[in-house]
């Protein structure tokens, strides 16, 4: 299979700029790869933050597009994210940081994640999906970090520890932890999983959202959940088109918020409040809006793509 993908130094540079990393000139790779070396958490952090702020999750490569089908392979991933500036969903965005955390010097792997009914349906019964996730495990000072840039609205917005019951600042007043336990449907209840849970307040319930264990898996078990997750009949990639982008704050410090398009709606949310900033009646209006909101410009074919789908707007 040869060596892990890397991305190339130019392609590093064209990532930074995408992200909007600060002082992206001629020594930012020699100073960035110092600070990964010197306080790895802090710059993860960032990187992870200035991502989730700049790049879109979504799944117009399904329903935008000729050939309504998800491609991971890296050059493919780095020309739609990076270069096109479009969004991407789970495997896609997490699959782009995987192999600049790499080429970056970090100490990173993947690993498969099942999403929760709770998240998929609403209905939190103690059930899981099946595998239908990336997440990306970050060694920093011999301690293993959660990283993940690919869950839409509830997405960890900072490295998590793999460590029992550390809550942290989700966005705004909304925490996020993860704690270990076995599943309902686990036959043998001594193995247990990580469980990534949010909760909107103190005083809410946590919901379980995503399950996963650190076991590597490797780019034949990705390309496997793909394949189901975008073109399974039953998934909902295929019929409902959505797009979230997370806010920043002024002193890029952390992420109080998100734009999220979904329906006939695009709504900002900040500090638990939502704003609908414009209804949408048709494809016209839905493609400016993209590109006003989330910084996507279409192509003429990528639009015409859409037309006969479900989720076509009309």
């Amino acid at each position: 299979m040869g060596s892990p993908p890397t991305y190339t130094e130019a392609q590093l540079e064209a990532y930074l700029k995408r992200i909007e990393y600060p002082n992206t000139n001629d020594t930012v790779l020699k100073e960035l790869r110092e600070k990964v070396k010197t306080d790895g958490l802090a710059t993860l952090s960032d990187l992870m933050r200035r991502h989730l702020c700049a790049i879109p999750w979504g799944n117009s490569g399904l329903h935008y597009s000729q050939h309504h089908t998800i491609s991971l392979h890296p050059e493919t991933l780095f020309e739609k994210i990076v270069e096109r500036r479009l969004d991407g969903y789970c495997m896609e965005n997490s699959g782009v940081f995987f192999i600049v955390l790499r080429s970056l010097g970090f100490h990173v792997y993947a690993t498969g994640g099942r999403v929760s009914r709770a998240a998929a349906t609403g209905v939190d019964d103690g059930r899981y999906m099946s595998y239908g996730h990336m997440i990306l495990i970050v060694v920093v000072d011999g301690e293993k970090y959660m990283v993940d840039v690919g869950f839409g609205n509830n997405c960890a917005t900072a490295p998590l520890p793999l460590r029992e019951g550390a809550t942290a600042t989700h966005i705004g007043a909304s925490e996020m932890r993860l704690i270990k336990d076995s599943l309902v449907e686990f036959i043998d209840k001594e193995q247990k999983v990580w469980i990534y849970q949010t909760r909107y307040n103190p005083t809410s319930v946590w919901v379980p959202n995503i399950c996963f264990s650190d076991v590597e898996f490797l780019p034949q078990d990705f390309a496997m959940i793909n394949f189901s997750v975008s073109q399974k009949r039953t998934s909902w990639f295929g019929q409902i088109f959505v797009c979230m982008r997370m806010i920043m704050d002024p002193g890029e410090e952390q992420i109080i918020g998100q734009y999220v398009m979904s329906g006939k709606e695009v709504k900002k949310r900040v500090h638990g409040q939502t704003e609908i900033l414009q209804v949408l009646h048709n494809e016209e209006g839905r493609v400016k809006a993209l590109a006003k909101y989330f910084g996507m410009s279409l192509r003429q074919s990528e639009i015409q793509g859409i037309q006969g789908l479900t989720s076509e707007l009309r």
